[in-house]
């Protein structure tokens, strides 16, 4: 993990979203590219919810929730591309061939052929459920952990954002916590996302379980 990005993920930590996403553009912006573009957009996301809730118009913490997860994922983007350090390039080193021109020959007693080890599969993450958000484009499945795992479909990159805890009210099935956020889902027993509109219970998705 690199400084920027730090600072980026104590913002979030703080509640301070609106620094977390200045800091990633100010720091995409001579880089360019999608991912300074994707950062522009959050930021646009983030400026229409404000004015929304300064009117009155919305005050549920879901599009903050959404926003703040797609900081963070492209924060991760910024540490898997080392995009903090741009200069750094990994030089093979030459090993240092040796003379034999100078020996005498003689034979040599042949040696079986070394069996080069196929590099084995990456063995994919298992998952029980997958949770859809509406209006959401980021994928977010349950692994057999209980870890959520959110998925960005347009670079593939998954990030860790929660967990799948046991609910202290009978009416639900279980909890869908953000960690990043401190926001709390309910879960019913239908598989269907509660969270809160200006108090009230509002349904926000929906899980779709694996057998």
């Amino acid at each position: 993990m690199g400084q920027v990005t730090d600072k980026i993920r104590a913002h979030i930590g703080e509640g301070e979203l609106e620094k977390a996403i200045d800091t990633l553009v100010q720091f995409l912006r001579p880089i360019g590219g999608e991912l300074y573009d994707q950062a522009v957009h959050q930021r646009g996301l983030f400026k229409s919810y404000m004015k929304d809730r300064m009117l009155g118009l919305a005050n549920n913490a879901e599009e903050k929730n959404k926003i703040s997860m797609a900081i963070l994922s492209l924060a991760s983007q910024v540490d898997q591309h080392d995009l903090e350090n741009p200069n750094r390039a990994s030089q093979p080193s030459t090993p240092a061939q040796k003379d034999f021109s100078n020996q005498a020959s003689y034979n040599q007693p042949q040696t079986p052929p070394v069996q080069q080890q196929q590099p084995q599969a990456q063995q994919q993450p298992r998952y029980k459920a997958q949770c859809f958000f509406t209006g959401d484009i980021m994928q977010y499945y349950i692994t057999e952990n209980d870890q959520i795992l959110a998925v960005n479909p347009l670079t593939n990159q998954s990030l860790i954002v929660g967990m799948k805890m046991p609910s202290n009210n009978f009416n639900f099935a279980w909890t869908y916590y953000v960690s990043a956020t401190n926001i709390y889902y309910m879960v019913d027993h239908a598989g269907l996302i509660w969270g809160q509109n200006f108090g009230m219970p509002a349904q926000v998705g929906y899980v779709k379980y694996f057998n």
